[in-house]
């Protein structure tokens, strides 16, 4: 019996508040990491030392896509920060700071992926409230909302396929 391994690149939907701002350092928390502090419009960005290299690394392994209230503006300093390119925003076209039009607006993007045979990460602050029902059957859902200190990904939370296969970035 032969197994079918995907070797396309999958598709990634990475959330920035809770995932690349870390906000338990924005909470004030102690960290046993540096944390950069980083403008970026209007706001000030808590971005743990291994963040860059670590999206660094899911950039070249993955198909990266914002999907963030932040929105285009993801593209701005924080792109600039992370040393990495535009990456492509999912967006409905509204200003909504509330996080529920993300699962609607990010169907159709998950959904054609999932249909060529590729791996679809969703990563996100969920705090353990999945958009299984508003997603397609397939998705993998990333909560970096572990930590009761507060949300931050961590290389630790990325399974092997979104990790480089030489070297670690984090020293978390």
């Amino acid at each position: 019996m032969q197994t079918h391994e995907t070797t396309a690149r999958p598709l990634v939907l990475l959330d920035v508040d809770g995932v690349i701002n870390d906000l338990g350092a924005l909470y004030g928390r102690s960290r046993p990491w540096y944390v950069h502090e980083v403008p970026s419009n209007g706001y000030v960005l808590h971005i743990p030392e291994y963040m860059q290299a670590l999206i660094t690394d899911l950039v070249a392994t993955a198909d990266v896509w914002w999907c963030t209230t932040w929105r285009d503006r993801a593209n701005d300093e924080l792109a600039e920060f992370l040393a990495i390119n535009r990456l492509p925003v999912v967006d409905d076209g509204s200003q909504s700071r509330n996080v529920g039009w993300k699962p609607a607006a990010a169907h159709a993007i998950a959904k054609a992926a999932l249909d060529t045979g590729r791996e679809v990460f969703w990563i996100e602050d969920f705090y353990g409230s999945h958009p299984t029902t508003a997603m397609p059957h397939g998705v993998v859902f990333i909560d970096t909302a572990t930590d009761p200190d507060g949300a931050v990904l961590t290389e630790d939370m990325l399974p092997a396929r979104l990790q480089l296969a030489v070297g670690s970035t984090s020293s978390v």
